[in-house]
């Protein structure tokens, strides 16, 4: 049927599709490598090749770009520099706790399609830098007066990138500690025994901490991080951020659509076993709202 090869298209055939099995001990997963090495790269390469522009007052007349002689900082604005900034470690922190990643649905149960290969290393290269770092530097305006919303923004990304931190590595090291062998009867959350549900599949479904108060909790930190983004990237005398915001509102909507295939994939997975745990914890991501 059309619908499906449609559907195969887009979302893939392959889950971890690996080459070269016959000259490497361990065969080269493309989907890994694709999802965290090529696009994350160029996004931050992006980045820097816009604060650049800024930097040299860069302007496009006509279909040519023309740059000043030499440099100015003062061109430069603070929320590019703390957005790029910001991007960067994200990308960082991704490289560095690599192993909490591979945990995440788009590894672990997302199929090799074109939604990521597109995703990752095309529309994620162009429209994420675009979105924050290029926008500033197209400002006729420069963005350079706006402290207030600079302050706003910077304080609300530190306190989702915490978020967001805290709380994979929460479940990253409950499921690290039941690898190693561990005795969960000794094993605290917040000071606590850990509660958790142990599924007929196999698998435990922690139920403490942060995972006591929403099944996605982890959610809420990569959602508020680009709000932060795009308040720094407004302010008193500059237009309506549209596209810092047309960001959010794609984010937002990838993330949720991600949060509705990830419980279908588990009620399937774990059948009863999951109607238990969203008995246990009600909510989805927002803890008394949705």
């Amino acid at each position: 049927h059309l619908s499906e090869c449609i559907n195969d298209l887009f979302l893939g055939v392959a889950r971890n599709p690996r080459l070269f099995h016959r000259w490497l001990t361990v065969p080269f997963d493309l989907k890994r490598f694709w999802n965290a090495r090529p696009g994350l790269t160029l996004w931050v390469v992006g980045n820097q090749s816009y604060i650049a522009a800024m930097y040299f007052g860069c302007k496009l007349q006509g279909n040519e770009a023309v740059c000043m002689e030499t440099g100015d900082w003062s061109r430069v604005s603070m929320a590019a520099m703390m957005v790029a900034f910001a991007h960067w470690y994200y990308i960082f922190d991704y490289n560095w706790n690599e192993p909490a990643y591979l945990t995440t649905t788009d590894i672990r149960h997302d199929l090799f399609g074109w939604m990521l290969t597109y995703g990752d290393f095309g529309f994620l290269v162009w429209y994420y830098c675009f979105s924050f770092c290029g926008y500033i530097s197209f400002l006729e305006k420069p963005l350079t007066d706006n402290h207030m919303n600079f302050a706003i923004g910077t304080v609300i990304y530190i306190c989702a990138m915490y978020l967001f931190r805290v709380t994979n590595i929460q479940k990253h090291n409950f499921r690290t500690y039941i690898a190693e062998g561990g005795d969960l009867s000794k094993y605290m959350v917040w000071g606590k025994p850990v509660e958790y549900i142990h599924t007929e599949e196999g698998s435990y479904l922690l139920t403490s901490g942060w995972w006591s108060l929403a099944r996605h909790f982890n959610y809420i930190g990569d959602l508020t991080m680009c709000l932060g983004w795009a308040i720094s990237c407004s302010g008193p005398g500059h237009i309506f951020p549209w596209i810092p915001l047309s960001y959010c509102t794609y984010f937002w909507m990838m993330d949720i659509h991600r949060m509705f295939r990830d419980e279908h994939r588990c009620s399937i997975k774990y059948k009863k076993d999951w109607v238990k745990y969203t008995t246990t914890v009600p909510w989805r991501i927002f803890p008394n709202v949705f």
